[in-house]
């Protein structure tokens, strides 16, 4: 299995991208003969409503010069300790050798079952120094062509909170579709899957790059039913 790591960076990411290569993980992968590390975006400056389409050209070029069989696309500021609890996921053994991909975290805050006083960990909870708090629950593989760390099932309320927080005042929240997808922070997915996510028209959302594979993924999937 030959897989494409790309590592999602941008030109004023360096601090983020130098932060990765001193990762012991980083260190494991360029080691595997199996496994081609190549970074993305280092060289230019993309604005975060045109993340979809930057995707998009990553996905075309690797498709046309690269060989694989599973391009991974992992954000360079995967390490950062606002994203502390895929320290955990984030792991060469786990990943590339004992194949433990599809997870999905669960929130600590978004559970109230907790006693007053009781420390979450005795309830399976992982808590952090920096605050965040939740667990990893192991899901079922989605799919072959499409997999990913951390699945995602967001609602309308989820979304108005994105928009606002990325101000986006024209993003429109009712031209969603109602679709689980891969937290863009890693997800993996087939040669094929890669190949028809770049010939796909310019995605009209801004930002929600993650979504888009998403999207295309029920797109890709609904075409290769009928094809069979």
């Amino acid at each position: 299995m030959k897989y494409l790591f790309v590592i999602y960076t941008d030109l004023e990411y360096n601090e983020h991208l130098e932060n990765f290569k001193t990762q012991n993980f980083y260190k494991q992968i360029c080691k595997d003969d199996n496994i081609e590390v190549i970074e993305w975006g280092a060289d230019f400056h993309t604005d975060y409503k045109n993340l979809p389409i930057k995707t998009q050209e990553m996905m075309k070029w690797c498709s046309e010069n690269k060989e694989y069989d599973y391009l991974i696309k992992c954000d360079d500021t995967i390490f950062n300790e606002k994203w502390i609890h895929y320290s955990d996921r984030l792991d060469y053994e786990k990943l590339f050798l004992n194949d433990l991909f599809e997870h999905q975290w669960e929130w600590g805050e978004e559970n109230f079952n907790i006693p007053i006083g009781e420390d979450a960990r005795n309830y399976g909870f992982t808590v952090y120094d920096n605050g965040v708090w939740g667990k990893w629950r192991k899901i079922k593989q989605v799919s072959k062509h499409y997999r990913g760390i951390n699945l995602l099932g967001l609602d309308s309320c989820d979304w108005e909170l994105y928009a606002k927080d990325h101000n986006f005042d024209n993003f429109k929240i009712s031209n969603l579709k109602d679709i689980s997808f891969f937290e863009g922070k890693f997800y993996v997915v087939s040669k094929p899957f890669s190949i028809f996510i770049s010939e796909q028209e310019k995605f009209d959302m801004p930002g929600i790059e993650d979504y888009m594979v998403g999207y295309y993924y029920e797109k890709f999937k609904s075409i290769r039913s009928i094809s069979k």
